[in-house]
């Protein structure tokens, strides 16, 4: 009687156990890869979180100052800036 018990919390856990790794690996490969924003397509600015960093530095915390979105984006290539104006000259 307890060996069928045991075997249905394995069972049941298990599954319940794999479903969260399969939910972690599709909403990883959801993820942009790089600093683009994903609903306007501008680069993005990091947001530095200490806990966050250290915990799943896979990830980086990003804002959009275009359009505000706020949001995880995976790690990978950065969006060079170009420069704006010409450096003053030197006397």
């Amino acid at each position: 009687m307890t060996s069928d018990a045991i075997l249905f919390t394995v069972v049941f856990g298990g599954l319940f156990v794999l479903r969260i790794i399969a939910a972690t690996i599709v909403f990883l490969v959801l993820l942009p890869k790089g600093d683009q924003c994903p609903l306007c397509d501008d680069p993005t600015l990091r947001v530095e979180s200490f806990l966050f960093g250290r915990v799943m530095p896979w990830f980086r915390k990003s804002w959009c100052l275009t359009c505000g979105w706020t949001g995880l984006l995976r790690t990978g290539p950065l969006t060079e800036t170009p420069a704006t104006r010409e450096p003053a000259a030197r006397r």
